[in-house]
């Protein structure tokens, strides 16, 4: 009886995950509906019991809601963003006049040193300038291409609304779907498991947005009141980047500081935006994220760093995004697996 159990829950998962991976270039606009409407589905149900109306007639008007709020925010939002790619793609030569000027200065020390060192180097960084330069400009010449290319974008706004109507809508009948196929003897520890990852998924998903919305407010004004270029381009970038545990701060970071850089050289507004991004560090770190998510997600750093690389390798940038949910939810099945196993005839024996 307990092998027939680890041979069935081995042969589903082991189904489910060749479906995903085989999938998993379709997945997206899927994926993206999904977590749109788990996180609406709470507010549809709490609606219906409170102003007593037809379930159907309060998801579509807070469907309704969602896509029209969201169509007015890319409407404020995607025009200041293009003025201020805009503004950045007219600026790169300037860019590259201050990091020649930079170069020079350090070029001029070295000089000092080794003259014939300070050739060689010269022509070598003349060079490395003149290539980087160009393929930035030709990245941000082109970058609406290289993101539609990547993301399949119309292709994903136009499913992702029709996807997450019929999820909204169909909800119930899907959870009583997966209801009626679990054995009737397991259902209760079957659905424990479930209660566990519904808390684990509410407590991450909600809690990551409202920190990646905090964070972001942070930084756009931070950024602006220091003057950046590309302000809240990059705020936004800073304040989402923490969905990619460590990878993510780091190439915040040095975006800023890049940006930086390149608009007022080696000046103390560098350490103005150390100041800022030091701050939001340990904000989120030590105040957000422990007050809003806690403990629940419950890994260590070295098996999040593992998962963000492993989902990244199978699933790409989708992977990489859900690798840390994933990975709870990986620990929190192992848990009942490993109980489970210890409780057995099995393993007394």
């Amino acid at each position: 009886n307990y092998m027939n159990k680890v041979i069935f829950w081995s042969g589903t998962f082991l189904v489910l995950a060749s479906f995903i991976y085989l999938t998993s270039d379709t997945l997206a606009p899927f994926i993206i509906a999904f977590i749109f409407a788990y996180l609406l589905h709470p507010i549809i149900e709490s609606n219906a019991r409170k102003f007593k109306l037809p379930r159907s007639l309060i998801t579509t008007g807070i469907f309704a809601v969602f896509i029209s709020s969201f169509i007015f925010g890319v409407m404020v939002l995607v025009p200041v963003i293009y003025r201020q790619i805009a503004a950045f793609i007219s600026k790169i030569p300037g860019y590259k006049n201050t990091f020649e000027v930079g170069v020079s200065d350090l070029i001029a020390k070295l000089d000092n040193i080794d003259p014939d060192l300070g050739n060689k180097i010269t022509d070598s960084l003349q060079t490395i300038v003149n290539s980087v330069f160009s393929l930035v400009a030709l990245a941000a010449n082109n970058i609406w291409g290289y993101t539609l290319a990547t993301l399949n974008f119309f292709t994903i706004i136009a499913l992702v609304p029709i996807i997450l109507y019929y999820f909204l809508r169909d909800w119930p009948q899907m959870v009583q779907t997966v209801q009626s196929v679990l054995p009737v003897k397991e259902k209760g520890k079957i659905g424990e498991i479930f209660l566990g990852i519904n808390q684990l998924l509410s407590a991450y998903i909600r809690g990551q947005l409202n920190i990646c919305l905090i964070l972001s407010v942070y930084y756009v004004v931070g950024l602006t009141f220091i003057g950046l270029d590309l302000s809240l381009l990059l705020g936004m970038i800073a304040g989402f980047s923490i969905i990619i545990p460590f990878i993510g701060t780091f190439i915040s970071l040095f975006l800023m500081l890049t940006s930086c850089y390149f608009t007022y050289g080696a000046s103390v507004e560098i350490l103005y935006v150390l100041i800022l991004f030091t701050i939001g560090y340990i904000s989120e770190s030590y105040f957000l994220t422990p007050k809003i998510i806690g403990g629940r997600i419950g890994l260590h750093p070295v098996w999040i760093i593992f998962a963000v690389f492993a989902a990244g390798s199978v699933f790409g940038f989708v992977g990489i995004i859900f690798a840390i949910p994933i990975a709870g939810i990986i620990r929190l099945l192992l848990s009942h697996i490993i109980d489970f196993y210890k409780s057995s005839k099995f393993y007394m024996n």
